[in-house]
């Protein structure tokens, strides 16, 4: 018995507890359904606005401050912007009874509904403007004029002067915009409201910015940079010619990713160097034994660039990316670099005097008369500067009707040359203009002697008159 009694006690009291709560609990539900009679849920969004808690006429007010202060800020690329004003193109916004309907389909007595979804409304409202005004205000927009526009250039490769290297200039997508596709964006931003429009975002523009460098490129860069990383420093007959990345580039073109030497430049420059630098076919002054300053007249002999082979070679190191130091090659040497490159051993013929000097390191070893090509006959020996060619004893001098043996040959200008000639019983004087060689330098067999003794091929031979 107790424990019933004790039982039905409890009861009571939790009677007493909780049914006063839960007609609390009652009240306060049907207070708050009846408060969202006229205010919208909690998480109730209309056109992009919270008007949570908020009655019909609360959010019309706000839109219509939203409306008042309404203006579309539209961004474009480089920083170029422009906005567009309702008053501008005759805007008006017309608000229909959607908020009254909005709220009449949100059950007050559901409320409780809204803390775990979102009610989201699209705008209530109509929005017009003057097509003409708009059209006009479009086409008038900074994006669309001239100075604004550029035309997209593709990455490429750009040499360098400073960094003397090349570098890779990115992409430039330039800003031409596509009217239609900008003219979609903005009639939807102004349907919406939308304070702010990024047209690359929207993609508006003809040409998508890219992030990124081409590989092909970068690998065309690390090609083109060898070539011009290499250096040659010429010892150009006595004159330094340094071919480095300044001169290097000039020789490269880049289609595309594509890196091209152009190797007939390259020759072209070895020619041009050789033009400017070699001696051989070109007068030279000279200081003869009695003291004349004379101009000799051009000869086979002289620095001379082997101008295709060196063409060649420069290609290789550039291909190589060298980095060294060296001379040209040579087809011809003289015996001394730079322009006066007859240097102080040398023979020197004296064709007006009949006489001949033979300088070794600037000492005159030898000197004598000698008998030259007979001018009457039109068999002058010619004037100018030569290197020998070779030297032989024993030989045999051919020609048109004769056979004449020689102990000493030195030919140094195609079949002219110095040698000994025993059937002449004397040398010098006038000897030539009428009884002289067919062009020789013929010499007394003890002098001869001395001179090829002295001589070899390439050894300079100066004549002059």
């Amino acid at each position: 018995m107790k424990g019933k009694k004790k039982k039905r006690r409890w009861k009571k009291i939790a009677l007493a507890v909780f049914l006063p709560l839960l007609i609390l609990a009652g009240i306060t539900y049907i207070c708050i359904s009846l408060y969202f009679e006229n205010h919208y849920y909690y998480h109730t969004i209309i056109g992009g606005e919270d008007v949570s808690y908020k009655t019909p006429m609360e959010v019309e007010e706000l839109l219509y401050s939203r409306i008042y202060h309404y203006s579309l800020e539209i961004y474009g690329r480089e920083e170029v912007t422009d906005s567009i004003l309702p008053e501008e193109i005759d805007m008006r916004f017309l608000i229909d009874d959607s908020l009254v309907e909005i709220k009449h389909g949100q059950n007050p007595w559901l409320w409780i509904l809204a803390f775990v979804r979102e009610y989201e409304y699209a705008f209530p409202w109509e929005v017009t403007y003057d097509e003409k005004a708009f059209e006009e205000e479009l086409e008038s927009l900074a994006f669309f004029q001239a100075k604004n526009i550029k035309k997209p250039k593709e990455a490429y490769l750009k040499y360098s002067e400073n960094e003397k290297e090349y570098i890779v200039i990115e992409a430039d997508p330039g800003t031409e915009i596509s009217q239609d596709v900008t003219e979609t964006v903005v009639r939807e931003a102004l349907t919406l409201m939308t304070p702010k429009i990024d047209l690359e975002e929207k993609g508006c523009y003809k040409v998508e910015m890219t992030e990124g460098i081409d590989k092909d490129l970068v690998r065309a860069r690390d090609e083109a940079n060898r070539y011009v990383q290499s250096c040659i420093t010429y010892r150009w007959n006595e004159n330094e010619v340094v071919v480095d990345g300044d001169i290097i580039h000039e020789w490269i073109k880049i289609d595309g990713s594509e890196v091209i030497l152009n190797e007939d430049l390259v020759k072209e420059f070895v020619a041009n160097q050789a033009k400017k630098y070699d001696t051989y076919g070109k007068n030279r002054i000279f200081q003869t034994t009695d003291g004349r300053e004379i101009e000799l007249k051009s000869g086979a002999y002289g620095w001379k660039t082997d101008s295709e082979a060196e063409g060649e070679e420069l290609v290789k190191s550039l291909k190589k990316g060298e980095r060294v130091e060296r001379e040209p090659v040579y087809s011809f040497t003289a015996a001394k670099a730079g322009d006066k490159d007859v240097g102080d051993t040398y023979v020197e013929i004296d064709l007006g005097k009949q006489h001949l000097y033979l300088y070794v390191n600037g000492e005159l070893k030898l000197e004598s008369d000698f008998v030259s090509g007979n001018a009457s006959r039109g068999w002058s020996t010619p004037a100018g500067v030569f290197g020998l060619t070779y030297k032989t004893t024993n030989a045999v001098l051919r020609g048109e009707n004769y056979a004449t043996p020689v102990t000493y040959w030195m030919p140094f200008n195609g079949n002219i040359g110095m040698h000994d000639a025993t059937w002449r019983s004397s040398f010098g004087g006038e000897i030539y203009l009428t009884n002289g060689s067919h062009g020789c330098i013929n010499l007394p067999y003890e002098k001869a002697k001395v001179i090829y003794e002295y001589v070899y091929t390439g050894f300079p031979v100066v004549c002059y008159y």
